[in-house]
């Protein structure tokens, strides 16, 4: 109990009644004695204060004040506090805890400079320092400050948590997650152990995944979030991709991106192929872009290669392994190649639909293999002569299905079926 040697006997009595409650946060609801004084305390035990001394107040109420090192502990519970002094102001139902504070109960450890405690709506305010650990997931906050409501029965279900002034988070779904998110924000406000808000220039990382926005949602129980604002999202590691937009949707499994959605001039890059849509989806696997779909109105969807140039009203992408195997245009669709990125022509085909595939060529790279024209098909085209030194032969072809397969040298052959005509221009050949 605390020391009140030096008092009045009336006065060591009136000490550990009034004091013993009002310096530790409160874990539980108890009635007080008058409707003023009614709050939520704990039934509480100083293990240690050295120094101990309270003035009165207006009206009766009692400030009281404890220092050299304070412990205290809420009484049948796990809860304990520590900090160097303790102030309770009991006409302002507030507690101070100054120095070395620490708070640990069942569910959270708080660490900080200083803090403020008010009993009206059991609400901590940390500062300096504040650190605060999810004991349920393994979460760790740290900032320059910290505002934590505790579950309180008949008041709130499930704990929550602000901090300004950028804080870090190291966020897990649960303790058996190997490596968390870290999350900086200029704001963040957390609910429960699974729901979090963060606003301004915020940062998410991990070794498998980076993002940025203006602010960002996550819920870890659904494994699903949001990014909103120039919103940007980036695979780590060796297989790097890039998507970015004004808001990006992800979700994950077991803790693996494993789909993304961005919506307003989207964007998404790779080592093999860019493109950009109104709205652009993936599926991903093992970090690794596995499909990927894209639409929209004020921009048209367009997939661009090394040499080819894809678009139409909406397309399809198939790269198991992040490796460019087809693409699938559907709508007024129309492919272009160029031989090089010198290449002042381009070969084209369109139709309804276009299917484009891809096959390995030299040095890992993937390059045109065969593409299908299917419904109002037309296709232009060059033929090249590798041994002669002349203009290439053109090509003009229409019919119901157009059907082109190519080589290292270009088009190696083309199928024009259905109600097929057209045009081939071969150039002058000069007499020697």
């Amino acid at each position: 109990m605390i020391d009140v040697t030096g008092l009045p006997a009336t006065r060591q009595s009136k000490v550990s009644v009034r004091l013993l409650p009002a310096c530790l946060l409160a874990m539980t609801f108890l009635p007080g004695g008058t409707a003023a004084r009614q709050t939520s305390f704990c039934d509480v035990s100083f293990v240690r204060a050295p120094r101990a001394f309270y003035v009165e107040a207006v009206a009766g109420y009692v400030r009281q004040f404890l220092g050299g090192g304070v412990i205290a502990r809420c009484l049948g519970t796990s809860t304990r506090i520590a900090a160097d002094s303790v102030a309770y102001y009991e006409d302002q139902l507030r507690a101070v805890f100054i120095g070395n504070v620490r708070f640990d109960d069942s569910t959270a450890v708080l660490e900080a400079d200083r803090a403020f405690y008010f009993l009206a709506d059991d609400r901590l305010e940390a500062y300096g320092n504040a650190r605060l650990q999810n004991l349920n997931t393994g979460t760790v906050l740290t900032g320059p400050n910290l505002t934590y409501f505790r579950v309180a029965p008949g008041l709130r279900e499930e704990a929550e948590l602000y901090a300004s002034q950028r804080p870090t988070i190291s966020y897990y779904s649960d303790t058996t997650q190997a490596e968390p998110y870290i999350i900086v924000a200029n704001q963040v406000r957390m609910v429960g152990d699974d729901r979090a808000w963060s606003g301004g220039d915020v940062t998410i990382d991990r070794s498998d995944f980076r993002a940025r926005g203006d602010s960002s949602v996550l819920n870890m129980t659904e494994e699903r979030g949001i990014l909103i604002g120039h919103a940007n999202v980036e695979g780590g590691d060796s297989t790097q991709f890039q998507v970015s937009g004004r808001d990006i949707a992800f979700t994950f499994l077991d803790g693996d991106l494993n789909w993304v959605q961005s919506r307003g001039l989207a964007d998404a890059r790779n080592s093999e192929f860019g493109l950009v849509a109104d709205t652009i989806e993936f599926s991903i696997e093992e970090n690794m872009i596995h499909s990927s779909i894209a639409w929209g109105d004020s921009i048209r969807p367009r997939a661009v290669s090394r040499v080819n140039t894809i678009e139409a009203d909406s397309l399809a992408i198939d790269s198991p392994q992040q490796v460019l195997h087809e693409i699938r245009s559907y709508g007024t669709a129309r492919a272009t190649s160029v031989r090089d990125s010198l290449d002042t022509e381009a070969d084209w085909v369109a139709g309804d639909t276009v299917i484009a595939r891809f096959d390995e060529g030299m040095e890992g790279i993937r390059i045109l293999n065969a593409l299908d024209a299917i419904g109002n098909a037309v296709a232009y085209y060059r033929i090249f002569d590798p041994e002669a030194d002349l203009p290439p032969d053109l090509n003009y072809s229409r019919g119901l299905k157009i059907s082109a397969r190519f080589d290292d040298d270009g088009v190696d052959r083309v199928d024009v079926i259905g109600k097929a005509d057209g045009v081939h221009l071969e150039p002058v050949r000069r007499r020697p």
